[in-house]
């Protein structure tokens, strides 16, 4: 009762204590004991101790496996270290519990997004300096707390000394071509066409991309009958 008066004063150090106290005690309720690692969890998060709060989460889940809170806590966690992985396998753990928990379902969708734009920002990362592409960050207002900014492309970087020799320009008849990196963050593959001409379709290069199957296409989603622009 004391750690949940603090809690309630917001008074989370104290309450971490508190709580701490309580465990000392060796009680053999494992309830009880699930509870108490759940709220001293829910104190270190606001504290912004996600690891020391994930670490309770977890105890808390050992003693009591459906505790639906301490799974919910585990996962946001993980969102906040950036794990979106293993946000995503607490999520689903506690949908097999109770299938519309509301802040699970969100917060699985969520972590899916942001694992592929990880995925998608680290490729772009080891690919963008043999390109002389600038990467500039700015953070999203749906992902700034957890990301703290995926990245965009600038194509200010662009010009004609570069390492692919790639640039934004007018041909000789003046139509426009510019460069096109195409991102499978999924199977972490990238595509680049050097000049993309502005009459040109991208289901055209589509077609002749996948014309045959990409190695690293291992459930045939590519096929040219499933490609659409």
């Amino acid at each position: 009762n004391e750690g949940n008066e603090y809690f309630r004063e917001k008074d989370y150090g104290k309450a971490v204590i508190a709580y701490s106290e309580g465990l000392k005690k060796g009680c053999e309720d494992a309830e009880l004991n699930a509870v108490l690692h759940t709220n001293r969890g829910a104190a270190q998060f606001h504290l912004g101790n996600y690891r020391s709060a994930l670490n309770d989460a977890i105890q808390a889940k050992k003693l009591k496996p459906t505790h639906l809170k301490a799974i919910i806590r585990g996962a946001l966690c993980h969102m906040e270290l950036k794990n979106f992985s293993e946000a995503m396998a607490w999520c689903d753990e506690g949908l097999r519990i109770d299938p519309k928990e509301k802040k699970l379902v969100e917060m699985r969708a969520k972590a899916d997004k942001l694992k592929v734009s990880v995925k998608a920002v680290w490729h772009l990362q080891c690919l963008l300096p043999a390109l002389n592409i600038k990467l500039v960050h700015e953070p999203s207002n749906e992902e700034e707390e957890i990301l703290d900014g995926l990245a965009e492309i600038s194509l200010d970087g662009f010009h004609s000394d570069n390492a692919m020799g790639a640039k934004v320009h007018l041909d000789a008849d003046g139509n426009l071509n510019w460069p096109v990196l195409f991102l499978y963050p999924e199977h972490e593959q990238t595509d680049f066409i050097a000049a993309f001409y502005e009459q040109s379709r991208f289901i055209d290069h589509l077609m002749v991309m996948f014309a045959e199957l990409p190695p690293w296409d291992l459930e045939r989603k590519y096929l040219p009958s499933n490609l659409e622009v």
